[in-house]
C-alpha cells in the first residue's frame, strides 16, 4: 500500500575510515530519517568514530563474503528475511555483486549495485544474466566509463548518482588560514599506496624547505602507515606531523585543518574531499578520475598531476601566500557542494530509483529483521 514504508536492505563489506564507508552510513542514516525501513548489513567495523553510527540500524554478520562459508551465511540471512522481505536490495560495494545476486534471486527482489571506483568498475563481470539486477549506479561518469562492455552488463541500466554530503550553515564555520597560528595541511582516508600519502609528505617537506611553518595531519590507518612514519622520520617531519586514526570526529578533524589535500593516484570521486569542501576548506587534488568533474582549477580548488610532489608543494605554497584566493576558492567549493553534491539530492535520487525498481510483491508493515544465528555474529548499533 502507498502508506507503507519502503523496505531497503543495504549490503556492504567491512566499514572503515574511508569515503565509501562513510557514504554508506550517510545513506543508511538518511533513508531511516525519511522513514524508509532500512537495515545495513556489513561484515565488520574498524576504527570508526561512534557518532558516525548513530541513527543507523547496523548489523555485523561476518563471513558472507567468504567463498563456500559465505553461502552458508547467506542462507542464514535469507531465512531471517524470507517472511518479511525487503523491497529493494542495494549492494554498496560492487565486489559483493555475486552475494547480492544470490540473495536477490532467493528473495525474488530487485537488486541495485553501486560502483565506487575505477578498479571496481573494471573488475565487473557477469558470466550469465542476472534478472534481479535492475541498475548499476556509479559515483561519477568517469567510473561508469570504466565498466567493461559485455553482453550481460550491457543489458543493465546504468546511471550516475553523485555522493551527497551535509553542508552546514556558512556562518557556523571558521575561516581557514587564521594568521594567529601555523597553518595545518591535512589529508584523510585509508593509508594505501593508491592514496598517494608519500607524495603528500614529500610535498610538505618541500613547503617547509621553502620557509613556511606548517603543521601536518594525516587521518586514517592502513597497510602503509609504518612506511609513512619511516618516510616522515627520514624527511625530519615527525615533530610537525600527527597521525590520527578513524576514531576521531571527522567534522572536527576537517574543521581543524586549513588546506585539504587529495593526492590520490586514482579516485572515483573523493567523498572525503566533498566533506572538506562542505566545511569551507580549500582543496588541492590530483586531476584523476571523477575529481575533475568536481574541481575546476583555480575556481573551486587546485588541480595537480598525480605522483608530483613538487607541483603539490607549489600549490600549497600558492594558497599560503595568497590566503584571500584560498578563501574565495573555499567559498566557491562549498557552494558547488551545496548545489551539486548535497545529501538531500542524493537521497531524493536513490529513493526515486528504489521505487522505480520496486517489486510489486505485497509488503508486510512489520519492521525488517536481521537476526543472528550460530554461524553469525550480530551487533546492532543504536
Amino acid at each position: 500500500m502507498a502508506d507503507q514504508p519502503l523496505r531497503v536492505l543495504l549490503l556492504d563489506g567491512e566499514l572503515t575510515f574511508r569515503g565509501s564507508s562513510l557514504l554508506t552510513l550517510r545513506i543508511a542514516r538518511g533513508l531511516e530519517k525519511r522513514e524508509l525501513d532500512t537495515a545495513l548489513v556489513c561484515t565488520g567495523l574498524t576504527g570508526l568514530e561512534p557518532s558516525l553510527l548513530k541513527g543507523v540500524r547496523l548489523h555485523e554478520i561476518p563471513g558472507y563474503t567468504i567463498p563456500v562459508w559465505g553461502l552458508l551465511v547467506l542462507r542464514t540471512i535469507y531465512r531471517d528475511l524470507k517472511e518479511q522481505r525487503p523491497d529493494v536490495i542495494h549492494v554498496q560495494d560492487s565486489r559483493l555483486l555475486p552475494q547480492g545476486a544470490r540473495l536477490a534471486a532467493k528473495l525474488g527482489r530487485p537488486l541495485v549495485v553501486t560502483v565506487g571506483d575505477h578498479t571496481e568498475a573494471a573488475a565487473l563481470h557477469l558470466r550469465s544474466a542476472v534478472p534481479q539486477l535492475k541498475m548499476l549506479l556509479s559515483v561519477s561518469a568517469s567510473v561508469q566509463q570504466h565498466i567493461p562492455p559485455s553482453p550481460f552488463l550491457d543489458a543493465v541500466e546504468k546511471r550516475v548518482v553523485h555522493p551527497g554530503v551535509a553542508v552546514p550553515d556558512a556562518s557556523t564555520i571558521d575561516l581557514p588560514l587564521d594568521d594567529d597560528r601555523p597553518p595545518v595541511i591535512g589529508m584523510a582516508g585509508p593509508l594505501e599506496v593508491v592514496k598517494g600519502a608519500s607524495f603528500f609528505l614529500r610535498a610538505c617537506h618541500r613547503v617547509i624547505e621553502a620557509g613556511h611553518d606548517i603543521r601536518i595531519v594525516i587521518a586514517g590507518s592502513g597497510p602503509e602507515e609504518h612506511s609513512l612514519r619511516q618516510l616522515a622520520a627520514s624527511l625530519d617531519l615527525s615533530r610537525r606531523l600527527t597521525f590520527v586514526d578513524g576514531g576521531v570526529s571527522m567534522s572536527g578533524y576537517l574543521s581543524a585543518i586549513d588546506i585539504f589535500c587529495l593526492p590520490s593516484l586514482q579516485q572515483g570521486i573523493g567523498v572525503m574531499m566533498l566533506e572538506a569542501m562542505a566545511l569551507g576548506r580549500p582543496v588541492i587534488a590530483s586531476g584523476v578520475g571523477g575529481v575533475t568533474s568536481v574541481i575546476e582549477d583555480h575556481v573551486t580548488g587546485l588541480i595537480v598531476p598525480p605522483s608530483d610532489s613538487r607541483r603539490l608543494a607549489d600549490s600549497i605554497v600558492e594558497l599560503l601566500q595568497d590566503r584571500d584566493q584560498a578563501r574565495r576558492m573555499a567559498v566557491a567549493g562549498q557552494e558547488l557542494v551545496k548545489t551539486r553534491f548535497d545529501e538531500k539530492r542524493m537521497l531524493d535520487q536513490l529513493t526515486s530509483i528504489y521505487r522505480e525498481v520496486q517489486d510489486a510483491t505485497p509488503r508486510s508493515t512489520d519492521p525488517l529483521p536481521v537476526h543472528s544465528r550460530t554461524s553469525t555474529t550480530h551487533r546492532e548499533r543504536p
